[in-house]
């Protein structure tokens, strides 16, 4: 990906801000390092963005969509421009009028700050005080080095420096509109979709687009091949004869992107899990499992050049795609659940999907996460999602299958949810190696000793490798899977 640094203090100066950068300098080369007399300091890492000085005093890493331009994309100095335009004439509720997946760091002559997050946690940040100087960075590995409490950003928030933290986007409840056609919500959500890739693609050259063969990664395959002028080019991995592998070769030749595929075996996830770990920030078992085909996947991405890539991340928690909903008694419960993905999304799902793209100094965005698709569906009658059927239980994200059946065609729309790392085929590999490495008197020796919980020998295996590169100071910051997150 990218990623803003920063540093707000009356005393700081341009080389506080170095360590920083040179903590997370796989994101990006540094572009126009920006300083005043009063202490502030700013940077952007972007591996498509070159390097130059500006007079702008902003910062964005990522793009913004202003709301009376949508579909109009800025990023890098014209987005710096427009926004410091709008906030000189609307002030802080100028935020009410911007989308898009950014972190922007602001300074004006009078040494006021401001920083803000956008709606979802998209793009990272984190923010950690020391002798009254404020520091921003993309990574938590960036700022360990201060010895003082490291926090996250909240999405959807800005900062300055007389008011706090102050939400300016909230997730909106799932309440049911009881007056939705289907077939008209449909349309509207198909239409959402299609300008939400749009949005992310426009002036991208070579794009990139992560294809699992699943649901959710196919949809925007399809959007994007149909709106890009020329072929796209999709990224699939897993071990030999992995249903991934299969499903993808279906929706390239379906939708004439050309196919990139890659294949791995237990070996290559051994060498490249401390490398992952390490990016990751984690050791939860069910993100690490995950992040290592997403880890490869990128690493061939860049190989071939890609600077941007599409991914349907955000498609489970939006439309209800987790397979142990079925399992809950009551609408209630699921709604509970979802509300929780959404909440907690910026540090499980969207870190994994940052930190394994931005190893490699990709930026990867997420067209399900545009807030006016979000608060259509979270009107949308739970049936819709979960869907009664003749089958044993509902199908899951039903009326985004339905809508694009004829896309994607009948086994591919219906195929059955899988986990990325179920998908890839290598979901039970590292559970074996561990059990093999951990015997169960060391399980229990060390999960009681642990001052978090360590639920299963793999994790265990992970948060032994975790350990060798981050205090426990930051165990707060890590995201765990759970029922709610």
């Amino acid at each position: 990906m990218s990623g803003l640094v920063a540093i707000f203090g009356k005393k700081s100066e341009a080389s506080d801000m170095e360590p920083l950068i040179e903590s997370v300098k796989f994101r990006g080369t540094c572009k126009g390092m920006q300083t005043d007399e009063e202490g502030c300091g700013m940077a952007i890492l972007s591996s498509s963005t070159p390097n130059k000085e500006s007079d702008i005093s902003a910062a964005l890493d990522g793009y913004m969509v202003f709301s009376e331009e949508e579909g109009t994309v800025l990023q890098g100095g014209e987005g710096e421009t427009r926004f410091c335009d709008l906030f000189d004439q609307e002030g802080l509720s100028c935020f009410e009028s911007i989308e898009g997946e950014f972190a922007i760091a602001y300074f004006d002559k009078e040494g006021s700050h401001l920083v803000a997050r956008d709606p979802f946690g998209v793009k990272p940040l984190y923010y950690a005080k020391k002798d009254n100087t404020l520091y921003i960075a993309p990574e938590i590995k960036a700022l360990v080095d201060l010895d003082v409490p490291i926090k996250e950003a909240p999405p959807g928030s800005y900062l300055d420096d007389k008011n706090g933290w102050v939400r300016y986007y909230k997730v909106p409840r799932i309440i049911e509109n009881k007056h939705l056609n289907l077939e008209e919500a449909e349309e509207k959500m198909r239409h959402l979709l299609f300008l939400a890739v749009e949005e992310r693609i426009k002036g991208v050259d070579n794009l990139g687009v992560y294809l699992s063969g699943g649901l959710d990664s196919s949809v925007v395959a399809a959007l994007a091949s149909e709106i890009s002028p020329d072929p796209i080019s999709t990224y699939t991995v897993g071990v030999k004869e992995s249903q991934d592998i299969e499903y993808a070769k279906i929706v390239a030749e379906r939708i004439g992107a050309k196919p990139h595929v890659y294949k791995y075996d237990l070996d290559e996830m051994l060498k490249v899990l401390p490398k992952v770990i390490y990016h990751l920030e984690s050791f939860d078992c069910a993100y690490v499992r995950s992040s290592i085909p997403n880890y490869i996947a990128a690493r061939q991405a860049a190989l071939d050049g890609r600077k941007v890539m599409l991914t349907g991340e955000g498609s489970d928690e939006i439309f209800a795609g987790y397979s142990y909903l079925k399992t809950l008694s009551s609408e209630q419960e699921i709604t509970e659940e979802i509300e929780g993905f959404l909440k907690n999304l910026s540090k499980t799902g969207l870190q994994r999907v940052d930190r394994m793209n931005s190893a490699h100094g990709l930026d990867c965005r997420v067209p399900f996460l545009k807030p006016a698709l979000l608060e259509l569906v979270q009107q949308f009658p739970l049936d819709w999602k979960l869907h009664d059927s003749d089958e044993d239980e509902p199908v899951d994200k039903w009326i985004l299958r339905r809508a694009f059946v004829q896309e994607l065609g009948s086994r591919v729309a219906w195929r059955e949810k899988q986990q990325f790392d179920q998908g890839s085929g290598s979901s039970d590999m590292l559970a074996a190696v561990a059990e093999e490495a951990i015997s169960d008197t060391e399980f229990t020796r060390e999960s009681e000793l642990a001052p978090v919980p360590v639920r299963n020998k793999e994790e265990l295996y992970y948060y032994r490798i975790f350990r060798n590169y981050y205090p426990e100071s930051i165990l707060p910051l890590v995201g765990r899977w759970t029922k709610t997150s």
